[in-house]
């Protein structure tokens, strides 16, 4: 018919239904898609070709069971009927497939199901989409099929949703070809192994630490490279075969450059804050169609030449959400440490200078552009501020561009319906899909789309390009990571009055780097913790209420308190119980300890999400038990760090639980005094002054703390089993600031003589496949977390890490 009618001007009708693309692991392949003509060349035949992608489309045999979407009144628009979940897991799966290869502000999908069709519109807010029609039962319908795939082909490049400011990189480009360069190995790059450096080192020509102050290339003004990375270019003249202008770095950073461009991911130029900064494939991607979209990329920052951290994401638009961008800025400014260096930052705007938004939002119940801002009660949506501009919503969207003539519809032709509110000839209701927030009332979280955030396109690009947090070679390495993340966050509380409220093992990283003697010699090389991740943080002084339809943080590690009521602001306690979740976390998963299987340990303790009788997701039981109790036990064993020697680890978790155990005490008393929470700094008594004692010198690597009373003089037997004894005040008290739970890492990690080498194991998650939670609404499993996976956004990388500290050549992709 295409062929006979010539129904898709400008696009070619590609098939793809019988042969995934080389290398995938899922075995993806659509059944049809439109690519542009522009791109024929590009085509490899029979495969999806998700680079090129525009308009996917899935074809299923017909009948009710193969209907992705249930919109009947009275029904669940998500069955949960075996194959309709497969064939909307089929759909969901294809989108993102495309939206990971492509730079896209939104995706139209066609399903075709026999004699009926839908259309499909995608964000990273939610999924919007037709009634079922019936094409063949009546002219009406077979011309507003034609006309969706007329109106289709006429839009521009944005309108289908290509972000204007993410350009492909051709193979003749300047940039391609530099990239090219900079991805051989280089003689003169360091290795980021921990270890002291011999006298007679000296540094490579060229090679230095992260900086925002890196200065332009020279490169530019001899002539070697093109201002413009998209121009063609001569490789004779532009790039010398002996490479002398490759500026060194650390290996693991050329290594992850050199396999994010040897995949068959296209490579872009992207612009953020008027730079331009070339990426290829990303070194992590979020799960998920309907999420934040966090894509992350060792990027080559065209003007200086040096590689970065970009960052891709789509940030809740809300008041009294900061941009990260402006929370790290702050923090650069007023010097605190082990937190990434601002280069650049800024939401992505489209051509007419509008910011690039969500539209799924706007079909939200809650949305209401015409309204100020209420305070979110039951967890609603929040509307958008009327003086900030906004984009069409999502019907609109499919509308002709301006510029583009549209031949009209013969005059005789009768008059379509609106495809969004139509009803078709099953008198199917069009409804969006849900999607729940915990909390609200059951009416509520089945209205469609409840519980929908409104999402703003939004990058930064930071100078430390790090490795993850599982890299970590022994048990002391990482303690010492987290204690310099705990730093870092005291730094931000009490020099800036922020809370990062998002602490988890994804958002500790790990950056190699120098170590400098008193005299600015080079002593050696060490790994250093930096806290990442500020997209959540808030500012502390500032009173505010729930703004999101969900949780803040991520599920695994956040506090026991605020797991019991989401409705609790994110205090320092609970902060510092996330960090002790976070040790737990990657020490049950690397060290070596008496648990044989920790596959269900992690999910009883990390992941359980089981609806307690109001369907509101409980407490995973084993971390209730852990931190109440004050020991790790689990099916009758409790927890061991070590061999037959005792392990450092031991201590760090039980003076750790200590501290929290004494919390939960007090709070528990109180609730069962008061019956309800109360505010810690009016249930608590005064920590009394520390005693004072003489100053330490610490060495090159710690930063001199004032030493506060011994938590060991704090610990004494618990006689009265319910009401908190004095001690348990004073500990529950000394939590308010970071200087208790700071002494004992810090007393711990320099002990020097106490922590083995070689007390770190293969990942014991290996092949763990985390439960999906249970939704609220419906009481059945969800297709994928409300939060971050285990491990944070790094999983993909946690191998791949760790076996470039061990100087093993593999491909991150494959792990």
């Amino acid at each position: 018919m295409n062929e006979e009618f010539n129904l898709f001007r400008g696009y070619i009708f590609h098939r793809s239904q019988n042969t995934p693309e080389i290398g995938d692991k899922k075995h993806l392949k659509v059944d049809a898609t439109l690519i542009a003509e522009s791109d024929e060349e590009k085509i490899i035949e029979d495969t999806p070709n998700w680079a090129l992608s525009r308009f996917p489309i899935e074809f299923k045999r017909g009948g009710r069971e193969w209907d992705p979407f249930d919109d009947r009144d009275g029904h669940d628009v998500e069955s949960p009927a075996l194959t309709r979940r497969h064939v909307r897991g089929q759909l969901i799966s294809y989108a993102r497939k495309v939206c990971s290869y492509q730079h896209r502000t939104k995706l139209l999908q066609l399903f075709i199901n026999g004699e009926e069709f839908r259309m499909l519109h995608w964000d990273r807010s939610g999924l919007a989409f037709t009634p079922a029609v019936n094409y063949l039962e009546s002219v009406d319908n077979m011309r507003l099929l034609l006309q969706f795939l007329y109106g289709f082909v006429v839009l521009d490049d944005c309108t289908q949703g290509l972000d204007h400011t993410a350009v492909p990189l051709s193979k003749e480009s300047c940039g391609w070809k530099r990239m090219e360069v900079l991805g051989l190995a280089s003689r003169t790059d360091l290795a980021h192994e921990e270890r002291l450096i011999p006298q007679d080192f000296e540094l490579p020509a060229g090679f230095a630490l992260p900086s925002a102050d890196a200065s332009e290339s020279p490169l530019f003004d001899a002539g070697h490279l093109h201002r413009d990375p998209t121009e063609v270019c001569d490789p004779s003249l532009d790039h010398k075969t002996l490479r002398p202008d490759v500026t060194p770095v650390w290996k693991y950073m050329r290594e992850l450059f050199r396999q994010s461009i040897t995949s068959d991911y296209p490579r872009y130029s992207i612009t953020v804050g008027g730079r331009r900064f070339l990426v290829a494939k990303p070194v992590f991607e979020a799960n998920g169609m309907v999420s934040r979209g966090t894509r992350g990329y060792i990027a080559l920052d065209w003007e200086t030449q040096r590689f970065v951290f970009l960052k891709d994401a789509w940030r809740p638009f809300y008041d009294g959400v900061q941009k990260e961008g402006d929370v790290l800025f702050k923090l650069n400014k007023e010097g605190v440490t082990n937190v990434p260096t601002l280069i650049v930052h800024g939401d992505v705007c489209e051509r007419d200078g509008t910011e690039q938004e969500t539209e799924t939002s706007k079909l939200s119940p809650a949305y209401e552009a015409d309204k100020s801002p209420p305070v979110i009660k039951q967890r609603k949506i929040i509307p958008l501020r009327t003086s900030r501009p906004t984009t069409t919503v999502a019907r609109a969207a499919q509308e002709v561009s301006a510029d583009i003539k549209v031949a009209p519809l013969p005059a005789s032709a009768p008059a379509v319906g609106d495809p969004f509110t139509m009803a078709s000839s099953s008198d199917k209701a069009s409804r969006g899909v849900k999607r729940p927030a915990y909390g609200g009332s059951a009416d509520e979280l089945r209205r469609p789309g409840s519980g929908i955030r409104h999402l703003v396109h939004y990058r930064i690009v930071v100078a430390e390009v790090c490795l993850p947090s599982t890299a970590f070679a022994s048990g002391r390495t990482w303690a010492t990571v987290v204690f310099e993340c705990l730093q870092a966050h005291q730094g931000a509380y009490e020099m800036c009055k922020i809370v990062h409220r998002d602490i988890s093992v994804g958002n500790m990283l790990i950056l190699p780097t120098l170590l400098f003697g008193s005299e600015g010699d080079i002593i050696g090389v060490i790994w250093i913790g930096v806290l990442t991740d500020w997209e959540l943080a808030k500012d502390a002084s500032v009173a505010y209420s729930r703004r999101q339809p969900e949780r803040t943080g991520t599920w695994q590690f956040m506090s026991l308190r605020c797991l019991i009521d989401s409705n609790l602001s994110v205090t320092i306690p609970d902060e510092l119980e996330s960090f002790f979740h976070s040790v737990l976390y990657n020490a049950v998963r690397f060290l070596v300890h008496n648990f044989s299987n920790i596959h269900t340990f992690i999910h009883h303790y990390f992941d359980d999400t089981s609806p307690d009788s109001n369907l509101v997701p409980s407490t995973p039981l084993a971390k209730e038990a852990s931190i109440t109790e004050g020991r790790i036990k689990f099916k009758g064993k409790t927890l061991k760090f070590g061999g037959r020697d005792l392990h450092p680890m031991n201590e760090l978790v039980e003076r750790l639980l200590d501290l929290f155990r004494a919390r939960y005490r007090v709070l528990r008393w109180e609730t069962e005094q008061e019956t309800a929470w109360v505010a810690q700094d009016d249930a608590l008594p005064p920590i009394p002054p520390p005693a004072d004692a003489p100053a330490k010198g610490w060495s090159a690597r710690f930063k001199q703390r004032t030493t506060r009373q011994p938590q060991s003089e704090l610990r004494s037997p618990v006689v009265d089993p319910r009401r908190p004894t004095k001690r348990d005040i004073q500990l529950a008290a000394s939590l308010r600031t970071h200087d208790a739970v700071l002494d004992i890492f810090e007393e711990l990690v320099r002990k020097e003589g106490v922590w083995p080498d070689n007390d770190t194991v293969a990942d014991r998650l290996h092949g763990y496949r985390q439960a999906p939670p249970v939704l609220p609404s419906t009481g059945r499993p969800a297709k994928q977390a409300k939060t971050a996976p285990v491990g944070g956004l790094f999983v993909p990388l946690a191998e791949a890490g760790r076996n470039l500290v061990l100087g093993m050549n593999v491909d991150a992709s494959s792990n």
